[in-house]
């Protein structure tokens, strides 16, 4: 069940109290993200909070640490802004600052950073389509092989691979950065360019009575609708690019 509007303001309050305290120790910049950031909070929900300091500025606090505090469970992680201004971002950890709140940046540092490292380029987006796409296609044909050998069981997860590739995929195509797997459909669904049909796909690859081959053969048919939906708009996608 949702929080109360109190205990939503309770965590802000929290938060601001912590990054308060970071900010007297001179820290270049505070970025609140997680439940916080996204704008909503409940009983699952803990505080994620980075902050950045400068090369040789000791803020007297390790790379990460989770902690309770206040009824709150903490996730604090101080960062090095250089380093993560020359590093390469993984593409989860860019959809994760997707969502950032930046709470102080009186430079305007942290800013410039999230507008070049989260973003996807024309390249990556496309590089990502092709890459899930085969991925899932190796995938589906995995179901048949397992099915040839006997094995029920492995062509039932074949399918569930297949299904997480085209959903991150999906992502691409609206050109966001894949998010972690447990964030896959849920950000499927608020996604503007998807399925329209997507409701029933989720529920027909979901869905599983039994460990048998009728049901592989409809979950199956389910995972071949969404390929065949991205492979016409990837192609579709293509043709605006030339």
């Amino acid at each position: 069940m949702p929080l109360s509007n109190s205990r939503k303001e309770m965590a802000e309050a929290v938060a601001l109290d912590l990054a308060s305290s970071f900010i007297r120790k001179k820290a270049l910049g505070i970025v609140f993200l997680g439940a916080l950031a996204r704008g909503y909070f409940d009983d699952y929900s803990d505080i994620d909070i980075v902050v950045y300091k400068r090369k040789g500025v000791m803020l007297c606090w390790p790379r990460e640490k989770e902690f309770k505090y206040r009824g709150f469970i903490i996730d604090l992680e101080v960062r090095n802004y250089e380093r993560d201004l020359y590093r390469v971002w993984t593409l989860e950890e860019r959809w994760v600052f997707s969502h950032a709140k930046i709470h102080f940046d009186p430079e305007g540092l942290i800013k410039d950073l999230l507008n070049l490292k989260v973003p996807l380029s024309q390249n990556e987006r496309s590089n990502i389509l092709r890459d899930e796409t085969c991925k899932a296609s190796w995938s589906i044909g995995d179901i048949d092989a397992w099915l040839y050998r006997g094995d029920i069981p492995s062509a039932h997860y074949a399918v569930t691979t297949a299904f997480k590739h085209l959903l991150r995929a999906l992502a691409a195509l609206n050109n966001v950065p894949p998010p972690p797997d447990k964030w896959l459909i849920n950000v499927a669904f608020s996604l503007p360019l998807r399925p329209p049909q997507l409701s029933e796909i989720v529920r027909e690859v979901l869905l599983c009575k039994e460990m048998s081959a009728e049901d592989l053969h409809r979950r199956k048919a389910a995972v071949e609708d969404l390929m065949e939906w991205l492979i016409s708009h990837r192609q579709s996608l293509c043709l605006e690019q030339l």
